[in-house]
């Protein structure tokens, strides 16, 4: 796809493609994809219903070929419900960190299959086995600051989604992105001198058209151009990858972009100005 015709496609999808995400957890699917129960507690309280799991797949089973996928696809909306319901239990503190173990890294080692595609912020306190609760092949992690997308990126998601079955991509902001931050400041002409000769500018460069994207008069423009940043990275994957595009507008593929707090740990949709 020619690049201006690309911008143009990115631009007018903006938000189109960050979905509401319910708060409260979906229908999971069945045993094969299931999560392990939580381990017992010293001082057990009474868990939500977000947190309940079923047992894990047997961890002896047979997995496919290095690179493939191991089992059947998971739904696109049972792979969003898979992520919100695991950041749920982050948040209020059940996380059973699942897949973690011995036999699960002996059946992942011989193939993987990724329900989830994750693009995240390189950012040391943003990881998203931890943030949503998952494990060991659980999760196709692409990190790298600002979450932006380039060729290399796009071709890793690509990947993911063809070759590992992955059925969901979420491209992930979050608050206080100091990426972003810096963006902002080096638009505004107070730039760090220490950034002097180095390669930063080629991750403002990406970012820029989400600040510049910001509208006048927003109270917290950081926080604005965060989820407008983590939309049009959703959109530049959309618009970037025939293949990917084809998928969605096939319903075999969610794109979605996303939110996460640090103070709190939650998760949730960007919300940004409607074109």
């Amino acid at each position: 796809m020619p690049d201006l015709h690309r911008r143009r496609l990115v631009s007018f999808l903006g938000a189109g493609l960050c979905l509401a995400v319910p708060a409260v957890a979906l229908a999971e699917g069945g045993p094969e994809h299931a999560e392990p129960a939580p381990r017992p507690r010293p001082k057990p309280k009474a868990k939500p219903a977000h947190a309940a799991a079923t047992p894990a797949a047997d961890p002896h089973a047979a997995a496919a070929p290095a690179g493939h996928a191991a089992q059947p696809a998971v739904p696109p909306e049972e792979a969003l419900a898979r992520l919100m319901n695991g950041n749920a239990r982050y948040v209020d503190g059940y996380s059973v960190h699942p897949h973690g173990d011995a036999p699960r890294r002996l059946q992942v080692s011989a193939g993987q299959s990724p329900f989830a595609v994750v693009l995240a912020c390189a950012d040391s306190r943003v990881a998203p086995e931890l943030i949503f609760d998952q494990g060991l092949g659980d999760l196709f992690v692409i990190r790298v600051a600002g979450n932006v997308v380039d060729d290399a990126v796009l071709a890793s998601i690509e990947y993911a989604v063809i070759h590992l079955g992955s059925t969901l991509v979420m491209t992930l902001g979050h608050e206080r992105c100091g990426a972003v931050k810096a963006t902002i400041e080096a638009l505004a002409g107070r730039g760090s001198p220490d950034d002097a000769g180095t390669r930063i500018g080629a991750l403002a460069a990406l970012i820029t058209p989400a600040v510049r994207a910001v509208p006048a008069g927003t109270a917290d423009t950081l926080d604005a151009a965060v989820s407008l940043n983590a939309a049009q990275a959703a959109a530049e994957v959309f618009a970037g990858s025939r293949p990917l595009r084809t998928r969605v507008l096939a319903g075999q593929l969610k794109i979605v972009a996303a939110r996460y707090d640090l103070d709190d740990g939650r998760v949730t949709p960007t919300k940004t100005q409607q074109a």
